[in-house]
């Protein structure tokens, strides 16, 4: 667990043009990882503009985290403060058709699986529908999410710490992670873009 005063995240992205300070596809953002430390976080970060220098719209950047958190900051007063989305739901038997195109006129990177008490069962994202192209038999796009989602789906609760939230989704490489109520129904998705700023 975090738990020091200072954090830094690191996080890359391809920006929308030369010399720009927005990114091209907030979706797409890396988090490449949470530290305590400056120098650390400085010294991942270089190590990442380096390896990526001849790329001209590839920008890593430190986001000061202790400028819009506190360590002891919950994964519901972030919610309180910031306009997290209650995320694609969608029921086992939705086409994996349906659920593409829902997302695709949405503009989201991932569909949270419901069961009828609102409880996540899975969740099916971008990455799903890459694997689905290139390895999944043929007549795919009538089978439904259920056969497609991954399953169980890495959650964090309310009440947990938002800094245990952003090292789970470190962790995992998660671009998306569920936050549930105290019933264990889903509340918001966090995303990767709600720790977007604009870049530096």
């Amino acid at each position: 667990m975090l738990g020091k005063d200072n954090l830094y995240l690191v996080l890359g992205g391809r920006l929308a043009a030369i010399g720009g300070s927005q990114f091209q596809s907030i979706s797409d953002l890396s988090l490449v990882g949470i530290y305590d430390d400056f120098a650390k976080a400085e010294a991942v970060w270089r190590g990442r503009a380096q390896a990526t220098v001849d790329d001209a719209l590839m920008r890593f950047q430190i986001v000061a985290l202790q400028n819009f958190m506190s360590p002891t900051d919950s994964v519901a007063d972030f919610l309180k403060l910031n306009p997290v989305s209650e995320g694609l739901r969608v029921r086992t038997d939705q086409s994996v058709t349906d659920c593409c195109q829902l997302m695709m006129s949405l503009r989201v990177g991932a569909a949270l699986v419901l069961d009828a008490d609102d409880k996540p069962l899975g969740i099916f994202s971008e990455r799903d529908v890459v694997r689905l192209v290139v390895t999944a038999p043929h007549g795919w796009r009538q089978a439904t999410v259920a056969d497609y989602m991954i399953a169980p789906v890495t959650s964090v609760r309310e009440t947990d710490l938002l800094v245990d939230a952003l090292t789970t989704m470190r962790d995992g490489k998660f671009r998306h992670l569920p936050v549930l109520d105290g019933e264990g129904r889903l509340s918001r998705v966090i995303s990767v873009r709600d720790f977007a700023f604009e870049a530096v």
